[in-house]
């Protein structure tokens, strides 16, 4: 009732298009304890008191009590990445980023060095990867 077609896979989690809403993804963490939906979800949480952390990630929308479920804004496909990305965003993965609307997202921060450098404004040069 609330997962469509499987639209992505990682080591950790499987990502679901919404079956209730376009405009939504649901993700599934694996068993692998990685607490993946859990880190994604308190860092848009700390990011509602830092505006600037808001314009890089894409919004998680709602989060099971026990976090094996995420469910977060869909992105489309980015053409263009910018050259530098804020210090506290680590996977450089291509496939990791997109945007929504006109604004460049990432959508898989679940791994992350907010705990070290917090919601920090600073910015850094970063090479892009494909699988």
């Amino acid at each position: 009732m609330l997962c469509g077609d499987r639209i992505a896979a990682g080591s950790s989690r499987a990502v679901y298009q919404c079956a209730y809403d376009d405009g939504l993804v649901v993700k599934i963490e694996n068993g692998a304890q990685s607490f993946q939906n859990i880190a994604e979800w308190q860092v848009w949480q700390d990011a509602q008191f830092m505006p600037h952390a808001l314009d890089w990630l894409a919004p998680c929308v709602s989060i099971s009590p026990c976090g094996l479920v995420l469910i977060q804004k869909k992105t489309e496909p980015a053409k263009r990445f910018p050259e530098k990305l804020p210090v506290w965003l680590t996977d450089t993965k291509r496939a990791n980023y997109g945007m929504i609307g006109r604004r460049f997202v990432c959508h898989d921060y679940g791994t992350h060095l907010m705990c070290n450098s917090g919601l920090s404004k600073r910015l850094r040069k970063v090479e892009w990867w494909d699988e």
